[in-house]
């Protein structure tokens, strides 16, 4: 569906300015398509290391000040279209309540609920925050089919429903130069946070056990946090062939890629992950988890990277143990079907998408 031109308003209310929501709101702004105008609850988290991206869209960031929080709220309460990226907030909570008692558009846009290990008091503490939402026929836009197949389970079939997940520009991921491989050795990259959600505990054991066997084995970890000194002690006795590169910025993380021969993303949970589809675009096929959102969408197990289940450890060594038996031509082969897998995935293909599900919502509402 394309959207036609207008001057409609939309207000989307996200949780903080990282590089990728700027640089997906930047593009979409462009298009002026709609009026777009983004409130951040926070211009930048306390626990993310990123730069600064340069905004190029009508935004706010609150940062708590009361001022702005003001303001915001008479931004949000005119909007022809609020679109709800975050809930748990008290500022966000309210504005959801009162613009569901205004009867006016909005939607609610998530990543994949009821992951976490909170279980059953997760559940009813997320019914509650979004009891608005199961009293109202606002539409809902997942993160991808990861997200919206538990969104259609706990909402129902009643209201308008839209894939809309996170993108980025893939062509900076994109090699220079066609890829090659040898035979003597296999590049094992990971790129993320060094926390138990993102799983690299299991592949630091996985891939410890697994050297013993594999020597052709590398292992590169693109990131920092608290489990590095667990990390370090764990990988102690096949140091000679793993590589501490610490947090780079934005900017930097296509080199490394393109350095690397696979992309190992074992998350236990990861409501999308844009590591998944910035890896393919570099031409690496992918090792994730069945709990990861983009995984699911974009891999196409023993083609494009391979599918395990989350948390087990011993999957994981066993997909390691299948890289390293690759032949060159085999790799070059899951390669060359990594980048053809996102090339519908572009920055331009997200905006298109956007204002798709934009259009779609509103026209639910008349």
């Amino acid at each position: 569906m394309t959207p036609r031109r207008t001057t409609q308003s939309i207000v989307v209310l996200t949780h903080e300015a990282s590089p990728y929501q700027v640089e997906f709101f930047n593009a979409i702004a462009h298009t002026g398509v709609y009026s777009l105008n983004v409130v951040y609850l926070y211009s930048r988290h306390h626990s993310r290391s990123w730069g600064h991206q340069k905004i190029q869209h009508c935004h706010q960031a609150l940062d708590d000040d009361n001022a702005l929080i003001s303001a915001a709220a008479a931004a949000l309460s005119g909007a022809d279209l609020v679109v709800f990226n975050y809930y748990r907030h008290p500022f966000a909570a309210g504005i959801l309540e009162a613009r569901a008692r205004q009867g006016k558009p909005w939607c609610f846009w998530g990543e994949r609920m009821g992951v976490t290990k909170l279980g059953w008091a997760g559940s009813l503490y997320r019914r509650w925050k979004l009891r608005c939402l199961h009293h109202s026929r606002a539409a809902i836009w997942g993160i991808g089919e990861f997200a919206l197949e538990r969104y259609r389970r706990e909402f129902g079939p009643n209201r308008v429903y839209c894939s809309v997940p996170y993108f980025s520009d893939l062509s900076r991921f994109q090699p220079t130069r066609q890829r090659t491989f040898v035979n003597s050795t296999r590049k094992i990259l990971f790129s993320g946070s060094f926390i138990e959600r993102k799983g690299v505990d299991l592949l630091a054991r996985a891939f410890r056990k697994v050297s013993r066997v594999c020597p052709s084995l590398r292992l590169t970890l693109l990131g920092d946090g608290p489990l590095r000194p667990r990390l370090e002690r764990e990988l102690a006795e096949c140091c000679d062939r793993v590589e501490f590169v610490g947090f780079k910025d934005w900017p930097e993380l296509p080199a490394f890629y393109h350095e690397a021969d696979l992309l190992c993303v074992p998350s236990r949970h990861d409501g999308w992950g844009l590591v998944v589809p910035e890896g393919l675009a570099a031409g690496l096929p992918v090792i994730s988890t069945a709990r990861t959102g983009a995984a699911l969408d974009l891999i196409q197990p023993g083609q494009n990277g391979w599918l395990i289940k989350a948390g087990d450890e011993v999957e994981l060594a066993r997909a390691l143990e299948r890289v390293a038996a690759l032949s060159a031509a085999e790799l070059s082969e899951c390669s060359a079907a990594a980048v053809r897998s996102v090339a519908n995935h572009s920055l331009a293909d997200g905006v298109k998408r956007f204002n798709s599900a934009v259009t779609a919502t509103l026209e639910s509402w008349n």
